[in-house]
């Protein structure tokens, strides 16, 4: 699976000879939500779905209106929402697989700004309705930094607490209560909530992975990824450690399919809480494999205002129709 990167301002040459039947995104509090979109302002769009968490309306109202006036009359939002699942689940079912119904060749979503979970989701709920013949692509804007009003790599912080851990609906593995459970974390920044999720979790085996830092685009996150990893190695006994290709979906894969065989007669978890591309990687790894489950752990705050700064570049991958 081939992954094209560049600059965001030669995105629109890249796809100039494509019609977008179907372009999906996110409405965001970070001001990169709009990058993708910005770039293909003078591409035609048939029609588009922009999602919206509602859970935190008043944060992202702003990035709402620029997206309907950008849209016009052919779009439509769709609302999610970061505490309630089941009806964000059932809203992207109605919006995403009524829009799929309609059997558009060519669909471009933009991953940049959905949770991983509203993400997984999506992904899940594409997969399943997409006609056959038609082309899946997804569109990733880099961030030029994280957390940007820290001074140090271990004061950068993106989301605060842990409201609620949870399977990701449609990836509810097969979980057999007389087996032990190996948890894989696929760490980022974020290193207190997913040692929350690992105590919570209570897996008799834990594996801990990290960007590989030769991918592209890792070196300027690379020292804030291995100080969250040596801070969760210095609390959690008898880890496996590994390395994951960030910025590909078929190394997170192969990856994935080597931790799971290490302990492959135990339950198997996978808690993806780096890349928004391994964050792929890993929806694709369970669909194939429906015994493991995806998890998520919901936070009670993010860092609004200082989330992230935009980036320049763009990766942009297709994603393969998975039957099982």
């Amino acid at each position: 699976m081939l992954i094209h990167s560049g600059m965001l301002d030669s995105l629109a040459d890249r796809l100039d000879s494509v019609e977008i039947d179907l372009f999906i995104g996110a409405a965001s509090f970070e001001e990169r939500c709009t990058s993708i979109r910005a770039s293909l302002s003078l591409i035609e769009i048939k029609h588009s779905i922009i999602a919206v968490n509602r859970t935190f309306d008043a944060v992202v109202r702003e990035r709402r209106s620029w997206f309907a006036q950008e849209m016009g009359h052919g779009g439509e939002f769709l609302d999610v929402f970061t505490h309630d699942p089941v009806r964000s689940l059932l809203n992207i079912e109605d919006s995403v697989g009524n829009a799929l119904r309609s059997e558009p060749r060519y669909v471009l979503v933009d991953i940049t700004s959905f949770t991983r979970e509203s993400l997984l989701m999506l992904l899940h709920v594409v997969n399943e309705r997409r006609v056959k013949g038609s082309t899946v692509d997804l569109v990733y804007a880099t961030a030029n930094r994280y957390s940007t009003d820290s001074t140090s790599d271990d004061s950068r912080w993106l989301s605060d607490g842990i409201r609620d851990i949870r399977p990701v609906l449609g990836y509810p593995g097969l979980m057999v209560p007389s087996r032990e459970t190996h948890m894989i974390v696929m760490v980022g920044f974020e290193d207190e909530r997913a040692l929350e999720l690992i105590r919570a979790c209570e897996p008799t085996h834990v594996s801990l992975g990290v960007c590989d830092p030769t991918q592209p685009d890792t070196s300027p996150h690379q020292n804030a990824n291995l100080e969250s990893l040596n801070r969760l190695r210095s609390v959690l006994a008898d880890v496996n450690e590994f390395s994951f290709q960030g910025y590909s979906v078929v190394g997170t894969e192969t990856a994935l399919a080597k931790q799971v065989r290490m302990y492959s007669d135990c339950n198997i978890v996978i808690a993806p809480m780096n890349t928004k591309i391994s964050t792929v990687g890993a929806a694709i790894y369970a669909l194939r494999n429906e015994s493991v489950q995806l998890c998520y752990a919901a936070p009670y705050f993010y860092n609004f205002d200082h989330y992230s700064s935009p980036g320049e570049k763009y990766h942009l991958f297709t994603v393969p129709s998975v039957t099982t």
